[in-house]
C-alpha cells in the first residue's frame, strides 16, 4: 500500500506502549490519512501533465472509500476526473474532488 514502511515502523514502535486509551491507534490512523492526502495532492498537482492512475492511487482511493464520509462518491469523482481527455478539465475535476476529501 502507500507508505507501508513508515506505517509498519510506527506500529512496531507503538506496540509496546501499555497506556490506557486508543491514542496509539489514532496516531496510526492519522499517519495513514496524511499519507493518502499527500498522495492525492501530488496527483492533483501533476495530473494535467501525467497519467497518475495506477495501483498506488487505487489503494489510496480504496482507503478514501472506506474511511471518509461519502468516500465512494469522492473516489468515483477522482476516477472520472482522471479519465477526462482535456488536461485542464482533468486537473480542475481532480482538484475539486481532492478539496472535498
Amino acid at each position: 500500500m502507500f507508505a507501508i514502511c513508515s506505517f509498519m515502523d510506527m506500529k512496531r514502535k507503538l506496540g509496546n506502549v501499555s497506556f490506557g486509551g486508543n491514542w496509539s491507534e489514532d496516531i496510526l490512523t492519522s499517519d495513514q490519512l496524511n499519507s493518502v492526502l499527500d498522495l492525492l495532492d501530488a496527483v492533483a498537482a501533476r495530473c494535467a501533465d501525467e497519467d497518475m492512475r495506477g495501483d498506488r492511487l487505487e489503494d489510496a482511493l480504496v482507503y478514501v472509500s472506506v474511511h471518509i464520509e461519502k468516500g465512494d462518491m469522492l473516489a468515483a469523482a477522482m476516477r472520472n476526473g482522471l479519465a477526462m481527455s482535456n488536461p485542464w478539465q482533468r486537473q480542475e475535476a481532480v482538484c475539486r474532488a481532492v478539496r472535498l476529501i
